[in-house]
């Protein structure tokens, strides 16, 4: 059950149904992931380091946090060993911070962390 709204698996088919209008789906998503004056306001600083690198949640500060966004499905933290070993193919980056990608935490897709980026600057 997906406690927040829109379910990650049918994010094609909102892009779709906006006219692959990117902004209006990420506005659809901060609301339907709870991204909220308050929340921002609570977590700000916090917010706006992950935005750009997700990593930043990893630290005793960044826990609490990263279970918030977590529970919205808006990130995915401690992420699994990446090892080249353990791929049929290509792995998956270290990291890739144009996509949102940390060693440690990567946000579900670049609209979520752009839901996020839209309500730090409202």
């Amino acid at each position: 059950m997906e406690r927040y709204g829109i379910a990650e698996s049918e994010m094609l088919a909102n892009l779709y149904r906006a006219k692959w209008d990117a902004e209006t789906v990420v506005a659809q998503l901060a609301k339907a992931k709870g991204i909220t004056a308050g929340f921002v306001e609570k977590w700000g600083r916090l917010l706006r380091e992950a935005v750009e690198d997700p990593d930043a949640l990893w630290s005793a500060e960044g826990e609490e946090l990263a279970g918030e966004l977590e529970a919205r499905n808006l990130i995915i933290y401690n992420l699994h060993d990446r090892s080249e070993k353990l791929w049929i193919d290509q792995p998956s980056p270290q990291k890739d911070p144009e996509l949102g990608i940390g060693k440690h935490a990567a946000w579900q897709t670049p609209m979520h962390r752009g839901a996020v980026r839209r309500a730090l600057k409202a």
